[in-house]
């Protein structure tokens, strides 16, 4: 299983998903039931066929690696914001998010989640602490930045979230320059 996974890995790594499930699978089939990489084959494998576009594989191998691993931040992040992102099971997602954030206190990738699930239930007071948190954590990046803008829109902040959609724009153009 070890080539496999490592393999696999490399493929998932270079963005070759089709690949990267394939020997996914391989691995999953020549590995211990209850070897500790059993959940992270899982969880990799699902975040391939969700860049796939599979979303049905996908949700079911999150599922199968959370079954496994109950206390994996990054898999109860990446589901429940999956969840989120379709507007689907949001009460469950955010319960998710808020185990996650307990888990991994100070993670700006999960508190943008948190605050992300609180903004698709319209709870955009609770949203915004969130995403400023977020924001502040991890200022550089852009999806947080226009979550963040998003929720300070919603409650009629709306110089605040010209100003940050603005420097949105800024930040890409300085990557696209560097």
């Amino acid at each position: 299983y070890e080539h496999y996974y490592e393999l696999a890995n490399f493929y998932k790594e270079n963005e070759y998903f089709k690949e990267s499930v394939k020997y996914y699978s391989q691995a999953l089939d020549k590995i211990n039931k209850n070897h500790s990489l059993v959940s992270k084959i899982y969880d990799r494998r699902g975040t391939s066929y969700e860049r796939l576009g599979e979303w049905e594989n996908a949700e079911k191998d999150l599922v199968k690696s959370l079954e496994i691993s109950p206390d994996d931040a990054h898999v109860l992040n990446y589901l429940a914001y999956s969840w989120i992102d379709q507007g689907v099971n949001l009460d469950k997602g955010l319960e998710m998010l808020k185990k996650a954030n307990e888990i991994r206190k100070g993670d700006g990738y999960i508190i943008d989640s948190l605050g992300w699930a609180y903004y698709a239930k319209k709870n955009y007071a609770e949203a915004e602490k969130f995403l400023q948190k977020a924001v502040e954590l991890l200022p550089a990046d852009p999806v947080i930045n226009d979550h963040y803008a998003d929720a300070l829109w919603m409650l009629d902040k709306n110089i605040q979230a010209r100003y940050i959609w603005k420097n949105i724009l800024e930040l890409e153009q300085a990557e696209e320059n560097s």
